[in-house]
């Protein structure tokens, strides 16, 4: 869900412990156990849980809150079972259903996640977290509405709910609603001006805007809130990447290595930098390192194929973007890539299928209609390369190069006034022959800005 690691769930304290009654000597040992727990004393708190299980093998709260302490532990499927042997001693316990929801959730059982979060708003229909946890199972299923649905609910039972505007935050921000998505980090940090993720969330939201300098700020702030964490130092390094400060990117990818060795997305962007700088081996050698770790992910093959392709290794430009196409079918800049090195190995059906592809999944992809245009005019099709450069120019109208090659397709149809006015239009924008070809070469050393993003 965190392609971009970005660090916008917090599910810590998502956890709901049940008290009970501490006039006995099991009741003490399970509120003590709570204590422990809260303090993040979890080796402690068990052994606390633990006595008073011992003293009170029916006592629902202590396994409750026992399968809280394992699963803050990571030991999920222990914590499962301390919560079902709970609901088996009381199955009217919306807290624990929630617990065990978030605790599937965790281990990636959405269903069952969503299911137990549904029996605990039933039991309890003012529960707070239980909403909270099913709007972080909707979400890991992309369904943003009913994320949003759930967290607002949560926010209403408790305004003051600080987690409940940094997650909606997230779906906003997912669903491309970026200024509604800082907004709720906003509130968030308001309502606890401690909270580190979502600093760092707003960071990215504004980073995603273009307004860097603010993001650095977020991030800055985050990582003097919690400068252990690996996530907050590779956020940063990215709003620095696209800021061009290429060398402060790179040491905060290694602070983030330092901090988590096996930090796929840190390697990942770290070879984006350093292609960027030109440093091709060492780029290669992260890009390897982040498949390594996560096989799966199409951004570093695809990010690999972009290296290969700069060095002109075609046939291995190919093969990693063939990967990253089959991990990500909608890939649209994979697609358009892989059609620019088909173009110049003389496949022009194969290329213009591969830009066809690249506009069906991003329609306003702008380089995939200049290609293409370029293939068509390399195919004899004169007309559809014209169609191809106008809705580039459409798109981006100070595209001097699309004006410069529509007017010599226009020229080619005899059509002289036209090819003359965009030709003239292309020069005033600085725009001859040799621009024009260089202008192909920016474009490709440019989609580094872009690296280990799509």
């Amino acid at each position: 869900m965190q392609e971009l690691n970005l660090g916008i769930v917090d599910t810590s304290y998502n956890y709901g412990f049940i008290n009970s009654n501490i006039d006995d000597d099991a009741g003490i040992y399970n509120y003590r156990g709570i204590a422990y727990s809260e303090k993040d004393e979890q080796d402690q708190a068990m052994a606390s849980f633990n006595k008073a299980i011992q003293l009170d093998a029916n006592l629902v709260e202590a396994y409750n809150n026992r399968g809280i302490a394992y699963a803050t532990s990571g030991e999920i499927d222990t914590a499962i079972e301390d919560f079902s042997t709970a609901i088996t001693l009381n199955p009217y316990y919306a807290q624990t259903y929630s617990n065990r929801g978030l605790a599937y959730f965790s281990k990636g059982d959405v269903d069952q996640a969503i299911e137990d979060c549904n029996r605990a708003i039933e039991l309890d229909p003012d529960y707070v977290l239980a909403y909270n946890n099913r709007g972080l199972a909707y979400l890991s299923r992309d369904k943003f509405d009913s994320a949003i649905e759930d967290w607002t609910i949560a926010m209403r039972l408790d305004p003051d709910y600080a987690l409940a505007y940094n997650n909606r935050g997230t779906a906003y921000f997912s669903t491309g609603n970026v200024n509604r998505a800082i907004e709720d980090y906003g509130e968030a940090i308001k309502l606890d001006p401690d909270y580190a993720s979502a600093y760092n969330n707003r960071g990215v939201a504004y980073r995603s805007k273009g307004e860097v300098d603010r993001a650095i700020k977020d991030h800055n702030k985050a990582i003097e809130l919690k400068s252990d964490d690996a996530s907050y130092y590779n956020s940063r390094g990215i709003a620095y990447f696209y800021k061009g400060e290429l060398d402060l990117a790179i040491k905060d990818y290694n602070k983030a290595i330092e901090l988590n060795q096996d930090y796929a997305d840190a390697y990942n962007y770290r070879g984006s930098a350093y292609g960027a700088k030109g440093e091709f081996d060492k780029a290669f050698v992260d890009f390897r390192r982040a498949i390594e770790l996560e096989p799966n992910d199409a951004s570093a093959y695809y990010n690999l194929g972009k290296a290969y392709g700069i060095i002109n290794q075609k046939e291995l430009a190919l093969q990693s973007y063939h990967r990253a196409i089959e991990l990500r079918p909608n890939h649209a800049e994979a697609y358009s890539n892989r059609g620019a090195i088909y173009r110049d190995k003389g496949e022009v059906n194969k290329a213009i299928e591969d830009y066809n592809k690249a506009i069906e999944f991003k329609p306003d992809n702008t380089i995939a209609y200049y290609n293409r245009g370029l293939t068509y005019a390399k195919n004899g099709e004169i007309r559809l390369a014209i169609e191809d450069y106008t809705k580039t120019i459409e798109l981006s109208p100070d595209f001097a190069a699309a004006y410069y090659y529509r007017g010599g397709a226009f020229l080619r149809l005899g059509e002289r006034e036209k090819a003359k006015s965009d030709i003239e239009t292309a020069r005033k924008m600085g725009m001859d022959v040799i621009a024009a070809s260089d202008k192909i070469r920016q474009d490709y050393d440019r989609a580094w800005k872009t690296l280990g993003n799509i």
